[in-house]
């Protein structure tokens, strides 16, 4: 499927119906992130990952029963631990929502990196990690290692580096990410999604590669 300028302006008017004003200026920095580093990193997806970062967040504000509701009528894989660990619920629940509502945006690409965001994934594609970071790292995150990632990823993803440089910062930024999150939840002394430190041993490995 190939998007345009013009589809992404009409799933944008969207979107903005959809969520809350705090939850729209978040997402269109995503999509400001995601199109910048898609325009280095994978230069033939720009206009998917802006698809992907309008869509990142569409279930978000839906509330805990309407989560369950969705994924227990859908064919989405989940966990019983995806129900207890919440924070990254909205993510799952999403895909069924997308191509359900949003069907002519439900690329495998799209779907793959939502589903992603918020935990990351073992292998997950380079077009996933874009939207991974991008939610962590967009302007609109004030905190102080979100801004420390945001300028990592501005001062190392440049278009005059080899692909493996620009790939290598890439996944440097979002193991720096996962750290902090995994450093913040165990501090609070809450739970950790176990999914989240198998991407923070993925991404280990490959660094050290």
């Amino acid at each position: 499927m190939i998007f345009d300028d013009n589809s992404i302006a009409s799933l944008r008017n969207v979107i903005k119906e959809r969520l809350s004003d705090k939850r729209y200026l978040h997402t269109l920095g995503v999509e400001k992130l995601a199109r910048h580093l898609g325009s280095v990193l994978l230069p033939d997806k720009v206009e998917e990952l802006c698809v992907a970062a309008l869509l990142h967040d569409v279930a978000k504000e839906m509330t805990y029963e309407e989560h369950v509701s969705l994924l227990q009528n859908s064919t989405v894989e989940y966990t019983d631990e995806d129900l207890t660990v919440r924070p990254a619920l909205h993510s799952i629940v999403a895909v069924p929502l997308i191509i359900s509502d949003f069907k002519e945006y439900a690329t495998a690409d799209v779907c793959s990196a939502v589903a992603n965001h918020t935990l990351g994934a073992p292998n997950m594609s380079l077009f996933d990690e874009i939207i991974f970071i991008s939610d962590y790292a967009e302007e609109g995150r004030t905190y102080r290692v979100c801004v420390e990632v945001r300028d990592y990823l501005f001062d190392s993803i440049r278009k005059e580096n080899s692909v493996e440089e620009n790939v290598n910062a890439l996944h440097t930024a979002s193991l720096k990410s996962i750290i902090s999150t995994v450093d913040s939840i165990s501090k609070r002394k809450e739970m950790i999604n176990s999914r989240t430190l198998m991407t923070k041993r993925y991404l280990e490995d490959i660094i050290l590669k």
